[in-house]
């Protein structure tokens, strides 16, 4: 629900780039789960639609890994 999930643009920004100096490529949506069952049932949901997940931690990455490339 809304307060798990956010379409909002500079929430999909924030996740759309790491340190690298790769351009932005945010994601549709940014999931928050609070419990390894939401994680499951995401990851099976993502699964059966063909959506991609990216995991984000906290955006120090230096290779651009969580670009949403598609």
């Amino acid at each position: 629900g809304a307060p798990n999930v956010s379409t909002a643009t500079a929430v999909r920004e924030q996740h759309g780039h790491d340190e690298s100096m790769h351009p932005c490529a945010p994601p549709d949506a940014v999931v928050w789960p609070q419990a390894v069952g939401q994680v499951q049932e995401l990851a099976a949901l993502c699964h059966r639609n063909r959506v991609p997940m990216v995991p984000f931690g906290t955006g120090t990455g230096l290779e651009g890994g969580v670009n949403a490339m598609q």
